[in-house]
């Protein structure tokens, strides 16, 4: 008897998860512009560093928070706009300056 009536409620249930929720899709917020966002830091102006040894650069030259990253180096996931991330190849040569 309750497998007659947990079906149906079942069934009922999945169909309701997949109803409209009746919003206009031009009425999304757009997230602000990607490069806004990623480039807090102001590593595309860094950019002349990649291809560089990471021991001729003056670290407290470019930002108040910098962080070499050398491959395999486990890193927190925190997210830090302000920070500069220096990846490095496996000679300590910069390959990759982000914010995060």
């Amino acid at each position: 008897m309750t497998k007659r009536i947990l079906l149906p409620v079942l069934a009922a249930l999945v169909v309701s998860a997949c109803a409209a929720t009746g919003n206009d899709s031009s009425e999304l917020i757009m997230p602000p512009d990607f490069e806004t966002v990623t480039d807090s830091c102001g590593a595309g102006a860094r950019d002349y560093l990649i291809g560089q040894p990471l021991g001729e650069v003056d670290l407290d030259s470019l930002a108040r928070l910098v962080r070499p990253i050398h491959p395999g180096q486990p890193v927190t996931m925190d997210h830090r706009p302000d920070r500069l991330n220096l990846d490095l190849d496996g000679d300590g040569v910069i390959v990759r300056i982000w914010c995060g």
